[in-house]
């Protein structure tokens, strides 16, 4: 179903069906989940992986596997997202703020889950990627003491200064102290949210945000990614963010939930502009109300930050609405 408003721009607006139906409408068209037992390799999934843009994750975890839907490749061992896909499913406040959840696949010797292809309802779409929360890393993780090479290389490539006399000696770090770099030198420590990615209008891919820091900095970057679409395109993501905002503050999935890592995935097109959340490998449940997203982070408190970023980006949109 689509939305059609005074200005002629449309939003997609999700479709209230149960999630046990063997075929599920999308606001754009039909697909059947029908049992897939090998990648699909045919016209249309040809042209597909043609054209295909991974935005972020690492290249090849994300793949199309029908005409709507995609295959997200389990990150890590005991890896989470499918457990957390079905319990959003289940969450009346979020079910129409997130991709459509359909299976666990195994394939060879990995393990993907199937869920919705959010670009396929859009022509040619301008995408960006959101990393929500002021902490990106699991608390469990602080104890991992594996040092790795590239990650040296990355930090050494963003700030040649940072690194101990020790780091440098050893020419690696943890992933934790990578992490924490990345938090203090982006907006994620201060605003609650930093921008991953983007295709930006034209079809440019960029991922050169990792020193993109300020609310200024911030603000030059959203110009450009809504262009003369920052009134149409711009109000109605706007608009969504704020129903949002109201749906997570009632989510059971949020008062159950540490949600690290996840982002938000902006999406326009010339006619057609959406919002959704996705990315919950590491949403961990938790007792209930025990985190409230808000409060700063202290170890074993799990506080993530997230309502701290979801704030600041509706007020750094609205800004730019009134320009």
């Amino acid at each position: 179903m689509i939305k059609i408003n005074k200005n002629g721009y449309k939003m997609a607006i999700a479709i209230k069906k149960p999630r046990n139906s063997a075929t599920e409408k999308f606001a754009l068209g039909l697909v059947d989940t029908m049992a897939i037992t090998a990648l699909p390799v045919n016209c249309w999934l040809r042209e597909r992986l043609n054209n295909w843009v991974q935005l972020s994750g690492h290249e090849g975890t994300i793949i199309p596997a029908t005409d709507k839907t995609l295959w997200k490749k389990r990150s890590y061992s005991g890896c989470n997202e499918s457990n957390a896909y079905r319990a959003l499913m289940n969450d009346s406040a979020l079910q129409a703020f997130v991709p459509r959840y359909y299976r666990e696949v195994e394939y060879g010797n990995d393990s993907f889950i199937e869920i919705e292809d959010l670009t396929a309802l859009f022509d040619d779409p301008a995408i960006m990627d959101i990393k929500m929360g002021t902490r990106t890393f699991l608390e469990s993780e602080l104890n991992s003491k594996i040092v790795r090479n590239d990650l040296y290389e990355k930090m050494v490539s963003l700030d040649p200064y940072e690194p101990t006399e020790e780091e440098h000696a050893t020419k690696a770090i943890t992933k934790m102290r990578y992490m924490q770099f990345r938090e203090k030198k982006s907006s994620t420590a201060t605003l609650g949210y930093r921008i991953e990615a983007a295709k930006m209008p034209g079809g440019v891919l960029q991922k050169s945000f990792k020193k993109i820091k300020t609310h200024e900095d911030i603000r030059k970057t959203l110009v450009e990614f809504f262009g003369q679409h920052i009134s149409t395109a711009g109000y109605h993501i706007l608009q969504r963010l704020k129903r949002l905002r109201e749906a997570v503050q009632k989510s059971l999935f949020f008062r159950t939930h540490e949600v690290i890592g996840s982002s938000l995935l902006l999406m326009y097109d010339a006619t057609l502009a959406n919002v959704w959340m996705i990315d919950f490998a590491k949403s961990i449940p938790m007792e209930i109300d025990s985190v409230d997203h808000r409060r700063e982070w202290i170890f074993g408190n799990h506080e993530d930050g997230y309502f701290v970023g979801l704030d600041n980006l509706i007020k750094i949109m609205e800004e730019l609405i009134l320009l």
